[in-house]
């Protein structure tokens, strides 16, 4: 392709169009044999590679994430009972006490009546209200603590969800921590400095959540009862 954006195929063509003599014919003749492609018809192959690309990318980025899905399960499944057991029992631990420490704060809350009856500077410039974590005056701190002990409390949560992926009622189980997690970020926003409009957001985002984990529970319920015809899936 040239610098006009013409192939030698489409200057071919202009010049049979112009009435073009017995060689111009027989090189047209030679340029489909060779398949040779004119500027419109390399733009349209170009614009397929590149959605092929795309695709191919796509596939890729999310095999990939299956495949380290599958090392962390090849993981768990290769270990012994007692680590997978050892694993659990901390797990279950961290879990615990990162919720604990969400539903009591260090510095515990305000209340009306000590709301009343104290002044203190960052109380006045902020307008504390009861139920609010005290550590929630200090912004940043309160910001710090909730991000590490939410990690600890999703990763703990992770750790339960792979050891027990092939627990019979795992969509039970699924249920049971996504409600978990719901209590756990209506607690964060309710004692934390925001107002009532982010939790009612948190509320029906995890409601919504809810209810499909909830269909998926009872999928799974009728299936086992024989009511729905269980498929297996084809590798």
């Amino acid at each position: 392709m040239n610098s006009s954006g013409f192939t030698p195929r489409d200057i071919l063509d202009l010049l049979l169009q112009s009435g073009g003599d017995f060689y111009d014919i027989h090189i047209y003749q030679i340029f489909n044999q060779v398949g040779a492609m004119k500027a419109r018809e390399i733009t349209t192959n170009y614009n397929a590679y590149n959605r092929t690309q795309a695709e191919s990318q796509r596939i890729m980025r999310s095999s990939c994430s299956w495949n380290l899905w599958k090392e962390l399960m090849k993981e768990v499944s290769e270990s012994s009972t007692e680590t997978q057991n050892a694993l659990m029992v901390v797990a279950v631990l961290i879990a615990t006490v990162t919720y604990q420490a969400i539903l009591s704060p260090p510095s515990g809350f305000w209340s009306a009546e000590k709301g009343k009856s104290q002044t203190i500077n960052t109380v006045q410039k902020r307008g504390m209200t009861p139920g609010e974590a005290v550590m929630a005056s200090d912004p940043e701190i309160f910001a710090v603590f909730t991000v590490f002990n939410a990690i600890g409390f999703f990763a703990s949560l992770a750790m339960i969800s792979l050891l027990t992926s092939g627990f019979p009622l795992r969509a039970g189980l699924r249920l049971a921590i996504l409600s978990m997690t719901g209590t756990y970020v209506i607690s964060v926003i309710y004692t934390g400095p925001t107002k009532m409009r982010e939790i009612y957001i948190v509320v029906i985002l995890m409601g919504l959540l809810f209810l499909a984990e909830w269909v998926r529970f009872t999928m799974w319920l009728l299936k086992k009862w024989g009511v729905i015809p269980y498929t297996r899936r084809r590798h």
